[in-house]
């Protein structure tokens, strides 16, 4: 039968147009001395207008007063008013002005966002007033991370600068352990683009994921592991290598081929712009299974004449089922055993679904091709 090898080496993205190296198909305050709402000081000791002192040495102590001079204190009347709308600054982090019974202004009471822990940074934001409390590493000691209850020390690792797969470890909260296309570790903020969907660069998926190559434009998050147990979907295997830019294995890094269903042309579980296939490992223990490409695919249909599957549509292999030369056949999912039988994934009228010999099964799915039997 001819399948596709599945290659063992494939490459991290960088960009979305990076094609060099990706899986070929495989064959087979405002300042504190100056009030900036309205006027102006043009000089030491005069205060021409409400709220801006810049004399030298003055303290203005109020929305708006007198300069008295240098080293003076400003002690001023505060501005008159009417409503609290006359009062209003236009800034919600300092609070909302009122205006008081003697009819003057009223300052208001600062929006607080002190979280009471002494490593993250705490800020107001105009104009909705939100507050934002970001942990800062810088803050705590050598060793140890910011958490949402302070600084604590990071937990050992087994893996230098950072571990890879899941569980990670070396990295702060909030960041996930992720390797450059040279192979180099290093620890920011962590992806959340899960794994088998679309990307352009290694940061954007899970931690215990990285983006790779898929052929042509196409890449997708895929899950790094050790063993077949990390990988998910039914059927998919801890067997995938990676290269550096100049082709060179990244040693000790391996990842997870992709369960996807090569007998449905779109929606097989592959990242957009690839499409699913079914392939065996080349060496080894000659297992069966799936995987996606972005490469493109033949035109020939049902029954048509080929010479590799590289000339059939997608969701066909190319098979010589009557020692007659190679035909496009269709994928088919649970054909009897060493029999043959109706199924829907056939596009012929008069095609069924034939088991094959050696039998192909991936996770608990039994695959076949169709074909008219003659």
């Amino acid at each position: 039968m001819n399948r596709r090898a599945l290659p063992l080496s494939l490459c991290l993205v960088l960009v979305a147009a990076c094609a060099s190296g990706s899986a070929r198909r495989p064959r087979g305050p405002r300042d504190g001395g100056v009030d900036a709402q309205v006027g102006s000081d043009v000089g030491p000791g005069v205060d021409v207008g409400p709220g801006v002192d810049t004399g030298p040495g003055g303290t203005d102590t109020g929305p708006i007063g007198t300069d008295t001079g240098p080293g003076g204190t400003d002690t001023g009347p505060p501005r008159d008013c009417v409503t609290n709308a006359d009062c209003d600054d236009g800034l919600t982090c300092n609070g909302g002005e009122t205006c008081g019974p003697a009819g003057t202004c009223l300052a208001g009471t600062p929006v607080r966002c002190d979280d009471g822990v002494a490593c993250t940074v705490d800020t107001c934001a105009e104009p909705a007033g939100t507050c934002s409390n970001t942990p800062n590493d810088g803050l705590c000691g050598a060793g140890m991370t910011c958490t949402a209850t302070g600084c604590m020390s990071m937990p050992s690792c087994s893996e230098s600068p950072c571990k890879l797969t899941s569980p990670q470890c070396g990295c702060a909260a909030g960041q996930g352990c992720y390797m450059d296309p040279d192979g180099v570790r290093s620890c920011t903020s962590a992806g959340s683009t899960p794994v088998g969907s679309a990307c352009t660069m290694p940061e954007q998926c899970v931690p215990g994921a990285t983006c790779v190559g898929l052929g042509g434009s196409a890449a997708g998050c895929q899950r790094l592991c050790e063993t077949d147990a990390a990988c998910t979907g039914g059927g998919a295997l801890c067997l995938l290598g990676f290269e550096d830019r100049m082709m060179r294995p990244i040693a000790g890094v391996t990842g997870c081929t992709i369960h996807c269903d090569p007998a449905r042309p779109t929606g097989s579980g592959c990242p957009t712009g690839s499409t699913c296939f079914m392939g065996q490992e080349p060496d080894g223990l000659m297992r069966d299974l799936t995987h996606c490409t972005g490469e493109p695919s033949g035109t020939r249909g049902q029954g048509q004449f080929c010479t590799a599957n590289s000339d059939c549509q997608v969701g066909f292999i190319c098979l010589d089922p009557d020692g007659f030369g190679g035909q496009c056949l269709h994928w088919c999912k649970n054909p009897p055993v060493m029999g043959s039988g109706f199924s829907p994934d056939c596009p012929g009228v008069f095609d069924d679904c034939y088991d094959l010999d050696p039998a192909i099964t991936i996770g608990s799915t039994r695959y076949g091709v169709c074909w008219d039997g003659f």
